[in-house]
């Protein structure tokens, strides 16, 4: 199982990570010829190649049962402590990773408090429905939150931003409730979180909310073209601050660049309409052939071959089964059945098992077909001398009580 997960890991991240790059590469190209929402549109290929990554191209549908096992608790022997599989270095990658993923959720977490700490009590502004007002002059304009996003503005936002000035802020954090930008953010952070030992990826989340606040200067350019000077003006007057919520749309505070970024676009031409639509079309043109070549270099998962008829050298006992038989089917005198499938190693050996089915359900019977595998083996060479290593075994399990 962990080791399954460590192998999904690297090969979404090694996905996700080719992705982004391509994406670095091509945003700007694609911002000046089709449009600042097409680029900002260009990154839903990353996640996407990274979920189609996990995609297998064909899985195994066999399926072969052999002779059912049943175990007879007759005799049973003195019950001994229960031994647990060895923790192996693909259970200390998941640890690791499991580790690191709650902590970076701690620190997202953390930031997000300090910014709603440090913006004070949020109040209604006058004439301006849905809008709070912070108590300080660096608490926006942004919108703040995921799952229900709000817009914030400073506390002295009637005071710095006057008449249309502040028509276009309004209109311009608008844009981003409409186009659900706080959620797409809400899950960028959730991405970072679970891909944060991948430094690309922290680097693509900056540059895509670059491009997320380009693309909305643009479309309200778009409904107010003769205004452009004073939008640039009023970008200007826009506090840049060191304090930033995770979970909210702004314009990274990393230096004026960004700024720069946004001003130099409000100079470009307008393109129409048509160059508009087929720079998004483009984009999804892209974003598909990208993840349909992710898809064709997974690794084919063909069907392992079917032991049907094992060789065992090596079975459960009675001791065996009187650990690991469910405490309360025993006390109860319950009869129970669970059947699971394992990989079989060149040695002859179970590992990966898996349930496939168990009666009664939650009986706990499943659970113990699972501990009692580590006490199979079998022979690594079958009676027809092909080798039993790599294949897969279903075993079936009757489980008898006490008499």
């Amino acid at each position: 199982m962990s080791g399954d997960l460590v192998e999904a890991l690297v090969r979404a991240n090694l996905a996700l990570a080719a992705a982004i790059v391509a994406v670095m590469l091509l945003r700007k190209p694609v911002r000046l010829r089709f449009g600042p929402l097409a680029a900002y549109a260009l990154w839903l290929a990353a996640p996407l190649c990274a979920l189609v990554s996990l995609i297998p191209v064909r899985a195994p549908t066999a399926m072969t049962f052999h002779q059912t096992i049943e175990i007879s608790p007759r005799g049973l022997a003195a019950a001994a402590a229960a031994s647990s599989r060895p923790f192996d270095l693909a259970d200390g990658l998941v640890l690791s990773w499991a580790i690191g993923a709650a902590l970076a959720v701690g620190l997202f977490v953390l930031r997000q408090l300090r910014f709603v700490r440090a913006a004070g009590r949020l109040t209604p502004l006058d004439g301006a429905p849905g809008v709070l007002r912070g108590e300080h002059v660096d608490a926006g304009p942004l919108v703040l939150g995921a799952l229900r996003p709000r817009i914030v503005v400073p506390a002295d936002f009637e005071t710095r931003f006057q008449g249309q000035a502040r028509a276009l802020v309004l209109a311009h954090e608008d844009v981003h409730l409409r186009r659900g930008d706080a959620t797409i953010n809400g899950l960028v952070v959730a991405l970072q979180c679970l891909c944060w030992f991948n430094p690309l990826v922290h680097l693509a989340a900056r540059a895509m909310r670059v491009d997320q606040e380009i693309a909305c200067d643009a479309a309200v350019i778009a409904r107010h073209p003769d205004a452009r000077r004073l939008y640039a003006q009023t970008l200007l007057s826009t506090v840049l601050t060191a304090k930033t919520a995770p979970l909210g749309c702004h314009w990274p505070a990393a230096g004026p660049h960004p700024l720069k970024e946004r001003l130099t676009m409000l100079n470009a031409a307008s393109l129409t309409p048509l160059r508009r639509k087929a720079g998004l079309a483009l984009v999804a043109l892209l974003a598909s052939t990208a993840a349909g070549a992710v898809w064709a270099a997974n690794p084919e998962v063909t069907p392992k071959p079917i032991v049907s008829r094992p060789v065992w050298v090596q079975k459960p006992d009675i001791a065996d089964l009187d650990r690991y038989y469910p405490a309360q089917a025993k006390a109860e005198k319950l009869a129970g059945r669970a059947v699971i499938g394992c990989d079989v190693t060149p040695q002859g050996e179970l590992h990966r098992c898996k349930v496939a089915s168990e009666l009664p359900a939650g009986a706990g019977f499943g659970e113990a077909a699972l501990q009692l595998s580590q006490h199979f083996r079998m022979d690594p060479t079958l009676p027809d001398g092909k080798p039993a290593g790599n294949g897969w075994v279903n075993i079936p399990i009757n489980f008898q009580p006490p008499r």
